[in-house]
């Protein structure tokens, strides 16, 4: 039944991957190109799997894949980049986003953005030793950072920040000090592996609420909104191919995912809630309470 049930959807997949290149079986010359930076979360590996298949080649969108999350703003405000897939949290760290919208909605947090520690929970709070917190500065990290804080009452205990681009901090020692880690598959796996513990993640904070959208500028959309829809369907059907034929869309992915296994990998699949196809209607909300414009996104 499995099988039947994935062959046919990859029948459909098959179909409406011929019906979107049909009339645009061609190489953008580079001149052309639009540049996203994005990085190997769960939720962008669609648009790798889009990219390694050759199906990005109709449009005029190329991604360059990054590790540390601020990297997307230093592209973005050089002028390399003219969008990225990000969380709303990173945009708010822009030093200006006026011009940057989000297109279409991604997924949402639910575990895979995680603390984690080398002490339990209990035994932090009743630190009186300083604790060192390796974090991305200037990124999501920061933010579910002081959501931890907030929640558990921690605001009197002695932090040391050391920023960290997350290849680091999966490197680190579970015998060291003291210490938190902010982190997020697919790096979380070496760091579990090392023995540190998850004791917070977007699954069990309440406070902070956090959203993977396509983010670009808005000065390119006019007259690109073809080019966009086409985009927004690559990924469904990259998306499709995940839920389909799990093993051949992760050895196509394989070499971006930091050495997961394809266990471990789908493991991390559940931690994420999908949004491409979702009622956008509570998620928009949840941006224009943060002042972030929504009026391009598509329907």
């Amino acid at each position: 039944m499995y099988m039947r049930t994935a062959t046919k959807i990859w029948l459909i997949t098959l179909a409406l991957l011929l019906a979107i290149t049909g009339t645009y079986l061609y190489q953008r010359p580079a001149e052309q190109q639009i540049r996203i930076s994005s990085n190997p979360w769960i939720g962008f590996t669609p648009f790798i799997y889009a990219q390694e298949k050759g199906w990005l080649n109709v449009t005029p969108f190329r991604f360059s894949w990054l590790v540390d999350l601020t990297e997307n703003a230093r592209l973005y405000e050089g002028g390399f980049t003219k969008g990225f897939t990000a969380t709303q949290y990173e945009l708010l760290h822009f030093n200006n986003y006026q011009h940057i919208t989000p297109i279409f909605l991604i997924d949402r947090s639910a575990g895979a953005d995680g603390i984690l520690s080398n002490r339990p929970l209990n035994e932090l709070r009743n630190m009186h030793s300083e604790i060192l917190v390796y974090l991305e500065l200037g990124s999501l990290n920061q933010d579910l950072f002081s959501a931890f804080v907030k929640e558990n009452k921690l605001e009197g205990l002695s932090f040391t920040f050391r920023n960290s681009a997350q290849k680091t901090i999966s490197q680190l020692d579970v015998k060291g000090p003291p210490t938190i880690i902010i982190s997020y598959a697919p790096y979380m796996t070496d760091l579990l592996k090392h023995g540190f513990m998850t004791v917070a993640s977007t699954q069990t904070l309440k406070s902070i609420f956090v959203i993977d959208a396509l983010f670009i500028d808005e000065n390119i959309i006019k007259g690109r909104e073809d080019d966009l829809q086409r985009l927004r369907n690559i990924f469904d059907l990259a998306r499709n191919r995940l839920a389909a034929d799990p093993h051949e869309f992760y050895n196509v992915i394989r070499s971006y995912l930091e050495g997961q296994t394809f266990e471990e990998f789908m493991a991390s699949v559940p931690q994420i809630e999908w949004l491409n196809r979702a009622d956008p209607a509570p998620y928009v909300q949840q941006f224009k309470q943060q002042n972030i414009a929504t009026h391009r996104m598509l329907q």
